[in-house]
């Protein structure tokens, strides 16, 4: 388990990081300059930093859009970050809340907003089944969601000579 300062860091970092995200794409980008293609809706973080839509990412583009991702993190615009306003932002309330969402929707009944124990255990447990396909053990990496298999963050193992 990692050393709770750690711990708190990893998650300010967590936050830090999707706030900025989320404060990309809030942005309203000014005018497109003469000859830029129409811009249609951003889909991309480079998208959102191209304010202008011409398909090149400026200096001044890129620090417009360093000052909105501070600003979205500093709620009481001290000039400061604080692990507080991370975790009290608009923007994690917001992920917390999709998050919660989603939980309901994948483990409660059908008509239901609660999710019981044996709801969240049946569905668990169905997927450890299906997993282990009649065998009583599974390796953690197959209980890992398809999209997080393969080498952790951090992991060098898949890293080969000369790269």
């Amino acid at each position: 388990m990692l050393a709770p300062s750690r711990s708190l860091k990893h998650c300010a970092l967590a936050a830090a990081c999707m706030l900025g995200m989320a404060a990309a794409g809030a942005a309203t980008p000014p005018a497109a300059a003469p000859g830029a293609q129409p811009m249609s809706a951003p889909t991309s973080p480079r998208q959102r930093i191209d304010a202008n839509g011409d398909g090149q990412i400026s200096r001044a583009e890129y620090q417009a859009w360093i000052d909105q991702r501070f600003a979205a993190l500093d709620s009481n615009g001290d000039g400061k970050v604080s692990a507080d306003e991370i975790v009290n932002s608009p923007a994690a309330r917001a992920r917390a809340e999709r998050r919660a969402e989603h939980l309901i929707k994948r483990f409660a009944p059908e008509g239901s907003s609660e999710v019981t124990r044996s709801d969240f255990e049946a569905a668990l447990m169905t997927r450890f089944d299906k997993v282990a396909d009649g065998s009583d053990t599974v390796s953690a990496e197959q209980l890992r969601p398809r999209h997080h298999r393969g080498p952790r963050h951090g992991d060098d193992s898949s890293i080969g000579p000369g790269q």
